[in-house]
Parts: structure tokens; C-alpha cells; sequence
């Protein structure tokens, strides 16, 4: 078994047959480690990273991908390299022949562990069955690299399997109440259409102006303020690779909803091996007191249950918007691998040893600071007699 360092656009896009032969045996499946889901994320990264793409290899046959970059950025104090993903990925993890799982991981570990260009690397959006959690923290502890796995929340889901009629009586009053109104809001504004582009076969035109329209939606949305809205560059470039890809795979699905034919809010998904994956819903802030994502949401859940998918799956991360619809999820998991260099032994003492004991000490204070005025409050009411 040898590693190699893929570090230029030509060799990745070499890659790409392998990787998806790779990929398309891989258990569960998953959109998100195919090779046009890392191209479209590149075209983001690219912008704030370089690439490190680690492969393994029995003789000529890939045996294994892990696909990394490490971040640029003058002023850093410890060089990062992460998983190749932006913030709409929902789940990452190494490519791997499941045969050759455990002596790829381990071969790609010494290599790393080998290399002095980087000194923390954080590997992100890991599901608990992920062949980098099961095999990874014990390889790099082998070789005496500091790894630590933690628990980073759920990536919530809905099933589909029933019907929306037992779904919908499962829901709260609060949630059916919420749902009505923002229907009575918008048609109370206008006339209100929606619009599903895909899965399936689009004409160029059509794909052409859903894309605009979910463009424009999310110039006009409070993510402007991120710099994660898809009129950006780097937004924006990763949003028309992997819609092209996705179009061509037969992935894509684009929501839109007009009002007086002014498109207002979208949901774009990705939908693969019976599973809808939202990657991002946004809607014009002007016209937040309306709720037309709201109305949207509601809208395209109840019709995904008439198409034959097994998940409906949120994304990443515990919102109280998201667990009022379910309480699934799958686990997702971090690990974080310190290396032997001077800066990684300095930022695993920082991480690991200097900031849990500053922040126990900050909360120690905090608890005796509120004790304090607690007494005090009772002392000057007269509370404490």
C-alpha cells in the first residue's frame, strides 16, 4: 500500500473514475462522497484553501481517498487541514474499499503522521458509522498522533415511508397553527405559485432561469450577511458545478415559490439513492413577516411523501425550527488530530489542557459572582429572614 499527495486541480480531476467506483460501492451510499460533490465544493474552496488530497493505492488500483485541504490565512499559529467541504455538506468521510478499509486508513495515518506541513487536522460531518471513526482514532494513536473524537448534534431527518397523513396528526398544535398562518399571510399578499424543477430531464431554458431565480432569492436573503449567499464567488461557483452535475445525474431538485410571479423563496435539494437531501432553503428577508419559506416548507414535505423517497433529511445541526418537525437524526462526529510538530504539540496543550481548565476556573468565578449577588438581593429585600 502507498499514499500519495494530490495537491493540483489536474491531478484531482484525474481522480474521477476511480473515485466514484469507490464511492458507488460504498455502504450506506451517500451523494456526498462523490467526486462531483468534492469538484463543486473546490470551486468554493479554492478561494481559501489548497488541496491535499491523500490517496491510497494497491499498485495502480485506488484503494482509498481522503480528500483534505489545508487552510491559507496569514496569522495563523498552527496549520489546518480539514475535509474538502463547505457549509452545506450534511456528511463527509474517507473513500474507501471496504476490504482494504483498515490498511488504507492505516497506511494514510503514517503518511500524515509523516508530513510536517500541517500540525491540526479536523475532520467534520462524520457519521457514527463513518470508516474515519471507526478506524482512524486508534490508527493515529498508534503512531502516537493525539486524536479525539467528539459528538457534533444530528443531522435531523424525516422519514417518508408512511403517508402525510399520519405524519401531519403526529405534529403539534402549535406547528399546524404556524403552518396555516403563514399560508393566510401570503395569499393575503398576492397570488402565490409554486414550482418544482427536476428530478428528471429540464430544458436548457428552464434550468437556466430556476437557477437565476434561486440565485437572485439568496442574494436577497438575511445570508447576504454571512457571505455564504449564492450571489458570491464562492457561493456562487460551487452552486452552478454541482447544479450542472446534479442536473446531468438526475440529483437535482429545485423548489421555488412566487408571489405576483416575483420568485421569493426556494429549497434546493439533492436527491440520491432514496433520500432528499435540503442543502439550503432561503427566502427574501423583505418579506420575512409573510413567512414564504414557511409556506414553502410545509408545501414540498407533503408532496415528498408521494415520491417514493425513504428520508428527508435537514442538515446538520439541532434548530429548534427543525425539532419542530422531528426529533430523528443520525449523529454526526468530529475528530481532531494534533501532530508531532512544535505547533501541534502547543495547540493540543492549548485545546486539550489550557482551555477546559480556564473555562472550569470562568465558571467557577461566574457560579460564586451569582452567589454573591443572590444574597445580596435577599439582603436588601429582606428576603433571606
Amino acid at each position: 500500500m502507498r499514499v500519495e499527495t494530490v495537491t493540483t486541480a489536474e491531478g484531482f480531476a484525474a481522480l474521477r473514475d476511480g473515485w466514484d467506483d469507490l464511492a458507488c460501492h460504498a455502504h450506506p451510499r451517500s451523494v456526498f462522497l462523490r467526486y462531483d460533490w468534492f469538484a463543486a465544493a473546490w470551486h468554493w474552496r479554492q478561494h481559501d484553501a489548497e488541496l491535499r488530497i491523500h490517496v491510497a493505492r494497491n499498485g495502480d488500483a485506488i484503494a482509498a481517498i481522503l480528500p483534505l485541504i489545508r487552510l491559507r490565512g496569514s496569522g495563523r499559529s498552527r496549520r489546518i487541514c480539514t475535509l474538502l467541504t463547505v457549509p452545506d455538506t450534511q456528511c463527509c468521510d474517507m473513500i474507501a474499499d471496504a476490504g482494504s478499509a483498515i490498511a488504507a486508513s492505516e497506511a494514510i495515518a503514517r503518511h500524515l503522521a509523516a508530513r510536517r506541513d500541517w500540525d491540526v487536522i479536523i475532520l467534520d460531518y462524520l457519521p457514527a458509522h463513518s470508516m474515519i471513526v471507526q478506524h482512524f482514532p486508534a490508527q493515529l494513536q498508534a503512531i502516537h498522533v493525539r486524536a479525539v473524537i467528539e459528538e457534533r448534534g444530528r443531522n435531523l431527518y424525516i422519514p417518508l415511508e408512511s403517508n402525510w397523513t399520519a405524519y401531519w396528526a403526529t405534529r403539534s398544535r402549535s406547528v399546524k397553527k404556524a403552518a396555516n398562518l403563514a399560508a393566510n399571510r401570503l395569499q393575503r399578499t398576492g397570488t402565490t405559485r409554486v414550482e418544482r424543477l427536476g428530478p428528471g430531464v429540464t430544458s436548457d431554458a428552464d434550468f437556466e432561469r430556476a437557477l437565476a431565480a434561486a440565485i437572485s432569492i439568496s442574494a436577497r436573503s438575511w445570508k447576504q450577511a454571512t457571505g455564504n449567499s449564492l450571489d458570491r464567488p464562492g457561493p456562487g461557483s460551487f452552486i452552478r458545478a454541482l447544479s450542472a452535475a446534479a442536473r446531468r445525474h438526475g440529483w437535482l431538485s429545485l423548489w421555488l415559490i412566487y408571489l405576483d410571479d416575483k420568485p421569493v423563496a426556494m429549497e434546493y435539494q439533492l436527491i440520491h439513492a432514496g433520500n432528499v437531501h435540503a442543502l439550503r432553503s432561503d427566502f427574501d428577508a423583505s418579506l420575512d413577516h409573510v413567512s414564504p419559506g414557511s409556506f414553502l416548507f410545509r408545501h414540498l414535505i407533503e408532496r415528498l411523501f408521494d415520491g417514493g423517497h425513504t428520508q428527508y433529511l435537514m442538515g446538520p445541526g439541532d434548530n429548534a425550527y427543525k425539532l419542530r418537525w422531528s426529533t430523528e437524526g443520525h449523529s454526526l462526529h468530529r475528530l481532531t488530530g494534533y501532530n508531532r510538530t512544535p505547533a501541534g504539540r502547543i495547540a493540543h496543550w492549548l485545546d486539550r489542557r489550557a482551555k477546559p481548565l480556564l473555562r472550569a476556573l470562568r465558571d467557577h468565578l461566574y457560579g460564586n459572582k451569582a452567589e454573591d449577588r443572590a444574597r445580596d438581593v435577599k439582603t436588601l429585600t429582606g428576603s433571606g429572614r
